[in-house]
C-alpha cells in the first residue's frame, strides 16, 4: 500500500489527509480525518459524452453503521437501507459548493462518492465539503478548485471554530454558521441559529473566511505536490450564426417581451418563437446552442438593468416585496391548523398536525439516536411550475427545502416542558414564482 500523509492543525485537532492506492480505480480519492472523524472520498468522471442539456454531477454521501461502533437497523434487516435525510443534507452542502467551480457545459457524468469510515464528535459534513475537494482537485477531473469549508458556532460570547455535537446542543449555542468559499470568498452558508444580530452574522462569516484561506494554502501545497494534469475539456462555443440570427429576429422584441411585467407567459411565448425559427433557418445546429444563448441574453439583460436602471422585469423597484396575502386556518375543521401564504406568483400551503409525545419520529442512523418532536415537510408537486412530472417519492430537493424551512421555525418553538405534544408541519408548493422554501416558513408560521 502506497501512501502519502499531510496533515495541519485546526482548531486544535489534526485534519490529516492520506492518499494511497486505495480506491485506485477512481479518478481521484483521498482518505481524510479530522479528529477521530474519518471519511473516503472517491470521484469518478465517465468516458463517454452525454447528450443533454445540463451537466451531469451527482454527490452520495453513503453512511456507515459500523462507523459509530453500532449495529443498527429494524429487526429483520440489519444493513444500511435508503439515504438517511442526514446524509442527504451532507452531500447537498457538499454539491451547492462544488458545483459552481465546474465548466456547466461539461456533459460527462461526474460523481462524488463520500463513504464514512468512522465517526467521532466531529460532524463529517465539513470534512465531506475538504476531503471532495481535494479528491477533484488532485484527480485529472477538470475542477476550478479547492475550496474549503468551516463550521463557526457562537455559544455565549465565545465564538468555536468546528464545534463538536455535544456544543451544538448547548443551550447556549446561539448560532451555528458552517460557510464555504475560496480565494477569499464565500459561495456556500448553511445557517442555524436563534434571533441574532446582523453584526453577530458578520463575526461570524469573518471568522470562517480567515479559517477557510489556512485550509486552502494547506490544500494548494497538496496539489502542488500531487496532482494529476487535468483532463482536456473546451467548451463548445455558440455558433456565429445563431448569434446573428437572434440579433436579427428577436433582439427588436427582446427587451419589451423580458420586461413585459409578471409572469413568464411572454418570456415562454417569445422562447417557443426563437425555437422555431432556429429550426427553420439552422436546422443542422444543435437545439442546445439556441436554448443556451436565449437563457444568456436573458440573464445578461436582467442583470444589466438591475445593476444599472434599477429596474426589475415585473417593474418592481428594488426595494419593493411582490404583493402578499396571507390566511391562517379556515381550509378544514379536520385540520388541527393550516396556512395560506402568497408572494406574487409563489402560493403555499401549510397544514399542521399535533400528535401525543409518543407521535415524536424516532431518529436512528449513523450520528444519532434520539426523539423528534418537530418535524417539517415540503412538498413540490410538477404542477406548481405548470409542467408535468412524476408524483409521489422523495427529491433530494424537497428534503433539502424541507429542512431549510425547518432551521427557521425551530428556535422560535415553545420548549418541550410547555408543550410537550409532537408536531408536524407539512408545506404544499402549489405555485411557484421564487423561494418556495421561504414561503414555505411563512404559510408554516401561520
Amino acid at each position: 500500500m502506497n501512501t502519502k500523509e499531510y496533515s495541519m492543525e485546526v482548531a486544535g485537532k489534526t485534519l490529516k489527509a492520506i492518499f494511497s492506492d486505495l480506491a485506485d480505480q477512481a479518478n481521484g480519492s483521498v482518505l481524510i480525518s479530522y479528529g477521530n472523524t474519518t471519511l473516503l472520498v472517491a470521484v469518478c468522471m465517465g468516458k463517454k459524452e452525454k447528450d443533454g442539456d445540463f451537466f451531469p454531477l451527482t454527490v452520495d454521501f453513503e453512511e456507515r453503521f459500523y462507523a459509530a461502533g453500532k449495529i443498527l437497523g429494524s429487526r429483520f434487516i440489519r444493513r444500511e437501507g435508503r439515504p438517511s435525510d442526514e446524509s442527504i443534507l451532507a452531500g447537498r452542502v457538499v454539491d451547492r459548493t462544488i458545483r459552481p467551480l465546474f465548466d456547466q457545459h461539461i456533459r460527462f457524468d461526474i460523481q462524488v462518492v463520500i463513504t464514512a469510515i468512522s465517526l467521532g464528535e466531529d460532524d463529517p459534513d465539513v470534512l465531506a465539503v475538504i476531503g471532495a475537494s481535494l479528491a477533484l482537485a488532485t484527480s485529472n477531473v477538470p475542477w476550478n478548485g479547492p475550496v474549503s469549508a468551516v463550521r463557526i458556532g457562537k455559544i455565549g460570547e465565545e465564538y468555536k471554530i468546528n464545534p463538536t455535537y455535544v456544543e451544538r446542543e448547548l443551550e447556549e449555542m446561539t448560532l451555528e454558521l458552517t460557510a464555504c468559499g475560496k480565494d477569499g470568498n464565500i459561495n456556500m452558508i448553511e445557517v442555524s441559529s436563534k434571533e441574532i444580530s446582523n453584526k453577530t452574522a458578520d463575526e461570524g462569516l469573518t471568522l470562517a473566511s480567515k479559517e477557510i484561506e489556512k485550509i486552502q494554502e494547506w490544500q494548494k501545497k497538496i496539489i502542488s505536490e500531487i496532482g494529476k494534469p487535468k483532463r482536456e475539456f473546451v467548451a463548445p462555443q455558440i455558433p456565429a450564426e445563431v448569434i446573428s440570427l437572434f440579433e436579427e429576429t428577436i433582439r427588436p422584441k427582446f427587451k419589451e417581451t423580458v420586461f413585459s411585467g409578471p409572469g413568464k407567459d411572454a418570456i415562454n411565448g417569445l422562447k417557443e418563437e426563437w425555437a422555431k425559427i432556429s429550426r427553420e433557418k439552422l436546422p443542422e445546429v444543435k437545439s442546445a446552442f439556441f436554448d443556451e444563448h436565449f437563457e444568456i441574453e436573458i440573464d445578461k439583460l436582467i442583470h444589466t438593468e438591475a445593476i444599472e436602471n434599477q429596474k426589475r422585469p415585473d417593474a418592481r423597484g428594488l426595494d419593493e416585496v411582490r404583493p402578499l396575502f396571507a390566511k391562517a386556518g379556515g381550509v378544514s375543521s379536520v385540520l388541527h391548523g393550516s396556512g395560506i401564504f402568497y408572494r406574487g406568483g409563489t402560493h403555499v400551503f401549510s397544514a399542521l398536525t399535533l400528535g401525543g409525545p409518543g407521535d415524536s419520529q424516532v431518529i436512528e442512523n449513523m450520528e444519532m439516536s434520539s426523539k423528534k418532536r418537530f418535524m417539517h415537510h415540503y412538498n413540490f408537486p410538477s404542477f406548481s411550475t405548470g409542467e408535468t412530472g412524476r408524483s409521489g417519492g422523495l427529491s433530494r430537493r424537497a428534503v433539502g427545502h424541507g429542512y431549510l424551512a425547518e432551521k427557521a421555525l425551530v428556535p422560535v418553538l415553545p420548549s418541550k416542558e410547555t408543550f410537550p405534544y409532537t408536531i408536524r408541519v407539512v408545506s404544499e408548493s402549489f405555485a411557484s414564482n421564487g423561494s418556495t422554501s421561504m414561503g414555505s416558513v411563512c404559510a408554516a408560521s401561520l
